[in-house]
Order: C-alpha cells, then sequence, then structure tokens
C-alpha cells in the first residue's frame, strides 16, 4: 500500500513538473511570436515613414535637374503637383545598366515609386507647380485655358514647358540619387528620361542620362 501512494506521489510530482515546464515553454514561445509580430510591425512602420516622408534632398535634386537639364530648352516652366504615376515596377534593367545604378538605389527608387504623390508646397522650386487638372484645361481649350490660369496666377500665361518629376531614390549615404523625369513642350513634343546623380561638394550633379522616349 505504501509503496501504491509513493508511486501515485511520484507520478503527480513529475506530472507537476512537466506542466510546469510547459507552461513555462509555451509563455517563451508566445513571447517570441509577439516580439516577431512587435519587430515586424516596427519595420513595416518604418518603411511607410520611410516612402511617405519628403526630404530636403529631394527639393535639392529637383533643383539640381532644372539647373543643369531644362534651363536652356524654354522660356517658362511650370512643374506638375504630383509625381509621376507607375507605369511599371522598378527601372528596366537597360536603363539600371548603362546608368551603372546600384541595387540599393533602384530600389529605393521602385519602392517610394509605388504610389503617386503630391510635392510638398514647402519645396522652393525655382518653377511654380500646377495641377494636372488645370494643366487639362489648358490642353484641352488653350483660349479658354490660358484665361484661367491667367485668374489663378499670371505667371502661368505663357507656358511652354511642363515638367513632371517621379520621386527620388537614394542610396544609403545620401551621396547618389536617381529620378525620372518627362518635359513636354506645347504639348506635342517632349522627352522623358532617367537621371543619375552624385553630390559632390554639397551640391547635386547629374553624372548620367538615359533616354526612356522622345518626341
Amino acid at each position: 500500500m505504501t509503496t501504491i501512494l509513493c508511486s501515485i506521489v511520484n507520478f503527480h510530482g513529475n506530472f507537476l513538473s512537466w506542466l510546469v515546464v510547459y507552461s513555462f515553454q509555451m509563455v517563451l514561445r508566445k513571447r517570441f511570436r509577439w516580439s516577431i509580430v512587435l519587430a515586424g510591425l516596427v519595420i513595416a512602420g518604418g518603411v511607410v515613414f520611410w516612402v511617405l516622408h519628403w526630404s530636403q534632398e529631394e527639393n535639392a535634386v529637383y533643383e539640381a535637374v532644372i539647373r543643369d537639364n531644362f534651363n536652356d530648352y524654354v522660356s517658362q516652366h511650370v512643374i506638375v503637383d504630383t509625381t509621376r504615376p507607375i507605369d511599371q515596377f522598378g527601372i528596366p534593367a537597360f536603363h539600371s545598366r548603362k546608368l551603372g545604378l546600384p541595387l540599393n538605389v533602384a530600389v529605393s527608387y521602385s519602392v517610394k515609386n509605388l504610389f503617386q504623390f503630391h510635392i510638398p508646397m514647402t519645396f522652393r522650386l525655382p518653377h511654380p507647380l500646377i495641377s494636372p487638372k488645370d494643366l487639362k484645361t489648358i490642353s484641352a481649350d488653350v483660349q479658354a485655358g490660358r484665361s484661367r490660369v491667367n485668374e489663378l496666377n499670371p505667371i502661368l500665361q505663357d507656358i511652354s514647358g511642363v515638367i513632371t518629376f517621379s520621386r527620388v531614390g537614394f542610396d544609403p549615404s545620401g551621396k547618389h540619387a536617381i529620378v525620372s523625369v518627362q518635359l513636354t513642350n506645347c504639348g506635342f513634343c517632349g522627352e522623358g528620361e532617367y537621371l543619375y546623380l552624385s553630390k559632390e561638394t554639397g551640391e547635386w550633379h547629374i553624372v548620367g542620362t538615359s533616354l526612356v522616349w522622345v518626341s
């Protein structure tokens, strides 16, 4: 009888020990799972903030492109106040190879151009911004369009070139950048290209171009 009682006690003791260990392991597993979930949310939040955030370096890149690439083309530019709508994911391999584009710059560009964005009104660009709606009005009816634009902003009455930018992709060091830009003149001719820039002595300069289309 004593032996049986001892066996029962030992059994219960072993069972309780196993139950405690098992419970502790489950707690650790749940904590590990929640840690993974939390880390994923933090990373996702960081990516979203990075994509949505406009840095002053993007402003500087836009200014450099206008200064180095467009100043001699036409007398009066306007800039579309939304970025180019994405027509494909990423930069085609041909253009990446031609520009010698690092992978991290290409990835940055691809992620930041998944959606269309409004260029911040705080950007200090050398030409006025115009909405796609106003631009469409001008294209549809030149005479009526000029009248409407004059009411909005007299500077826009002599539009002869329209610039459209993409978001800017950067490398982690912030010393290299890629941007897609197009310039249309009078609604009938123009060109689109990828521009690769490098920051030297505190200023951005175009170091490579790859033409996408011309008309």
